[in-house]
């Protein structure tokens, strides 16, 4: 019955509900782009699916020791160093490194002549461990492909229509550089929404010729690492053995300090490092900030309207006072009204919010993540990125949220009166 009586009244107020359809979609719209664009960048998705219990090492400084101003840094670490460091630690399942950038664009060359320009991404054989890619054909390359650097490569399958029009293309080769590889195993696209792993095509980590690992003694490097720990609720405690474990290399070592500033990082910290420690409580505050705007002042201008309508709708309040309705009864008829206006509010703000992250994907990304580089390679959302329970709870979260702040407080005012001030009210 309330929801009846709340589509008649909506129906024979056309420019109240319309305008507030439109203002509460377009809230919702902004909160949500938001809200999707860190799904996309922190929840489990392809092939990051192991995010909740991965620690990421991206740089590292080295100075004197009590000199901690006079440092060198890298964007990176000596591979077998490090590695050889973490590897063995407790409930550390594999350390793989993993290494791309949509800016180090490369041409193959296939045997036809004709040339293509892709985006490599180097990596050993625990790289697909931690990550989970979906192999349509073939299988990955091996750890010992990686030590050998038998030329062999990974492609994404638009990469393999694009080089061959087919997505079997297991077995045929081209040429990168100064070596024939030969294609051992097809994935499904990554999506350089997922900075950490994109790429058109994988290959052996000592093919990239930024790998330098001559000095041992050396944990400087150009590798990034990827810890995956055997279970999340041991994250902490690798992080702090991992720390240790450095802490105690620098006591044995008299002429330098390695300094991890902070990490290794979950991999919801790692977005927002450049090289530098991210200042976490600053990031979350302004990101608190921004939300709290989104929807605060909606919903003040929301509540403004719902005060005004609430004056003219006071003799109809007064009458079901007199006819026996409580507050309490009339209070939820209101929230019935404003749930409706504002769930339909909420679907046009969910479709507004697909229809920006989508249009605007060459520049929105760059907001919460500095890796992607959406000028370098084409950014694509997948169906798992856009529609899950997880956005829709928050829709329907913030629907319910901005219908109590938007019509509660008015609702609440105007039923102080009186029954005969009610009733006498515009007269």
């Amino acid at each position: 019955m309330n929801f009846k009586q709340a589509w008649m009244l909506m129906k024979q107020n056309p420019l109240f509900s319309g305008i507030y359809v439109v203002g509460t979609g377009l809230s919702i719209a902004l909160v949500m782009t938001v809200f999707i664009i860190y799904y996309v960048k922190f929840a489990p998705i392809y092939p990051e699916y192991n995010r909740n219990r991965t620690l990421v090492i991206t740089a590292m400084k080295r100075y004197p020791h009590g000199k901690p101003d006079n440092y060198n840094m890298n964007s990176g670490v000596n591979y077998t160093a490090v590695r050889a460091m973490v590897a063995d630690l407790p409930h550390v399942e594999c350390v793989a490194s993993g290494n791309g950038n949509s800016y180090d664009k490369k041409q193959v060359l296939l045997p036809s002549g004709r040339k293509e320009e892709v985006i490599p991404y180097y990596g050993d054989a625990d790289m697909w461990r931690v990550f989970t890619f979906r192999f349509l054909q073939g299988k990955p390359f091996t750890e010992a492909d990686v030590d050998s650097s038998i030329p062999v490569a990974v492609i994404s399958r638009s990469l393999a229509r694009r080089l061959y029009a087919t997505d079997d293309a297991v077995g045929k080769t081209f040429r990168l550089g100064n070596h024939d590889f030969k294609v051992c195993g097809v994935v499904e696209d990554v999506s350089n929404a997922t900075p950490q792993t994109a790429g058109d095509l994988w290959l052996p980590l000592y093919f990239w010729e930024w790998i330098d690992e001559k000095d041992a003694n050396n944990l400087l490097g150009s590798a990034r690492l990827f810890i995956l720990v055997d279970e999340e609720r041991h994250v902490d405690e690798v992080r702090k053995a991992v720390q240790g474990g450095f802490d105690e290399r620098n006591r044995q070592d008299d002429q330098y300090v390695f300094d991890l500033m902070g990490q290794p990082d979950r991999h919801w910290v790692s977005t927002f490092r450049s090289m530098e420690e991210p200042d976490m409580t600053e990031l979350l505050k302004s990101i608190g900030y921004v939300l709290l705007a989104l929807i605060f002042i909606p919903a003040l201008n929301l509540s403004g309207m719902i005060a005004s309508r609430m004056d003219r709708r006071q003799g109809e309040f007064g009458v079901r006072k007199a006819y026996g309705a409580t507050n309490r009864q009339i209070v939820r008829q209101v929230l019935t009204e404003n749930l409706l206006l504002t769930s339909l509010g909420a679907l046009l703000g969910l479709l507004l919010s697909y229809l920006i992250v989508v249009t605007a994907s060459e520049w929105i990304l760059n907001l919460f993540d500095k890796e992607v580089r959406t000028e370098a390679q084409t950014v694509h959302f997948s169906f798992e990125m856009l529609f899950n329970l997880w956005v829709f709870g928050c829709t329907f979260l913030l629907c319910l949220l901005l219908n109590l702040l938007s019509a509660l407080i008015p609702t609440l005012s105007a039923l102080r009166r009186t029954i005969i001030q009610a009733l006498n009210t515009g007269r």
